[in-house]
């Protein structure tokens, strides 16, 4: 066998392999989306009338907590993709002062000068104190799928889509290398 009959051999057998990780990838991602709509649908079944939980309720608040990096491997031209805690804005909101009853305007700069406190990152929050169990495993479902497995299935893509590149290369080199002879 030639060797480049064998580098498109190894070449394959890495395809195959990164193609058999992938559709494993692709389940997981599947049952765990799953497991979110259904979580979400059973705290609906089980919420207060006229209460649902799901897009209805986001609103401006939605911030990405998230952040994706894409780097270059150094020994291939391969991106890497990974994902870390987006470091929270020092937003503070006004607290809410009360009004005095003695009818006499005051400055506005006192009013400013009340205590910031803290906007809420978690938006579980955003559900009232006490969110049902359902949402909270949906949530940790969802922090699943994007710490571990959308970066993995997206480096992996890449990394298929290099190989079929090299695959295409070594049997151009390789036809090329048949009609010389």
């Amino acid at each position: 066998m030639s060797s480049e009959q064998q580098r498109i051999d190894e070449l394959l057998q890495r395809y195959l392999l990164l193609v058999d990780e992938y559709s494993r990838l692709r389940e997981n991602l599947a049952s765990l989306q799953r497991g979110v709509f259904q979580d979400i649908a059973r705290a609906n079944f089980g919420a207060e009338r006229g209460l649902r939980y799901g897009q209805d309720h986001y609103d401006e608040r939605m911030k990405a907590s998230k952040q994706v990096t894409i780097v270059e491997s150094e020994g291939s031209k391969l991106p890497i993709f990974t994902v870390y805690n987006k470091k929270p804005q020092p937003e503070t909101e006004k607290a809410d002062a009360t009004p005095s009853d003695d009818g006499v305007d005051h400055d506005e700069s006192a009013s400013t000068a009340a205590s910031p406190r803290k906007k809420a990152t978690n938006p579980l929050s955003w559900f009232g104190v006490l969110s049902p169990p359902q949402i909270r495993s949906a949530q940790s479902q969802s922090i699943q799928v994007i710490d571990d497995i959308i970066p993995r299935l997206t480096t992996i893509d890449a990394e298929m889509r290099h190989v079929e590149i090299e695959v295409r290369r070594a049997r151009k080199r390789r036809a090329k290398a048949k009609n010389e002879v």
